[in-house]
């Protein structure tokens, strides 16, 4: 399984990955997986749990991307951890600073919201 695995992140990576979502076709990594005797599935929850790769399945492809814990600034803290620092950040911020990140909340579309609001419940912090 984990040269399989090595082969889908090289075949990623040479397509923009992790700076980039890359997508692959859902039927042909089934098949692909199969041909191995492997379950595609377990080769996904593999990619996430040992390479924190996420992915999303959809009709025709499979989207990768990389994991949003990775991305975060928090790291592997807890999220009590990364409350308490949200907090601290925002407590020694001045009142314009303040204003400027409510005001650049205000200013995004709704589906940026969206996914903003989407992203914190994905971190647990929602």
């Amino acid at each position: 399984m984990n040269e399989f695995i090595e082969k889908i992140i090289a075949t990623l990576e040479s397509n923009g990955f992790p700076q980039k979502r890359v997508s692959l076709p859902v039927e042909k990594m089934y098949e692909a997986a199969d041909n191995r005797g492997l379950n595609f599935n377990n080769v996904l929850e593999k990619m996430k749990a040992d390479h924190q790769i996420d992915y999303t399945i959809e009709t025709e492809k499979v989207v990768f991307e990389k994991s949003l814990a990775q991305d975060s600034a928090f790291g592997d803290m807890s999220k009590e951890d990364m409350m308490k620092q949200a907090n601290d950040m925002m407590s020694s911020m001045s009142p314009e600073q303040l204003r400027a990140l409510q005001e650049q909340f205000a200013n995004m579309s709704e589906q940026e919201k969206a996914d903003l609001m989407q992203k914190g419940r994905e971190m647990g912090l929602i």
